[in-house]
């Protein structure tokens, strides 16, 4: 598996199915399923306002699996909370961060072709000879 593959995995892991971000306060239902505690919470009150579909005073269905799951029942998930933390720092790369050649983060940026490139370009017969700068640098420079 390479380095796009896995964070794109690490990504998903680390991602709420109710509200499509990073998991705050992650909590597990009793079948298994984790989410946002304030996206189950909300989901659970809206469920509410249906009725008849609720069997069990108290319990409410699963959003991924519509099993139905105690809500007093929720368990936090202290791992699945550093999990997210990381990918949030960590996961600020995406695909277009990425040298399409190199599949390498974009350090660097050469002046000659006006470009963002990354380290393995950099030594490149291409662009060896040409002035390059850290990216930030050339933010700075241009701003």
């Amino acid at each position: 598996m390479d380095a796009v593959e896995l964070a794109r995995k690490l990504q998903e892991e680390a991602t709420c199915s109710i509200c499509l971000d990073y998991f705050r306060d992650p909590v597990m239902t009793a079948c298994g399923h984790n989410f946002c505690r304030d996206c189950i919470c909300l989901s659970w009150e809206k469920a509410k306002g249906k009725k008849g579909r609720r069997k069990q005073k108290g319990s409410f269905p699963c959003p991924e699996c519509r099993e139905m799951s105690p809500q007093r029942n929720l368990r936090s998930n202290r791992l699945l909370t550093k999990v997210a933390e990381m990918a949030r720092q960590h996961l600020g790369l995406q695909k277009r961060d990425l040298c399409q050649v190199h599949q390498e983060p974009l350090k660097l940026f050469c002046q000659e072709d006006q470009s963002p490139i990354c380290v393995v370009c950099r030594e490149s017969q291409k662009h060896r000879p040409h002035m390059v700068a850290p990216v930030g640098e050339a933010v700075q420079e241009y701003k």
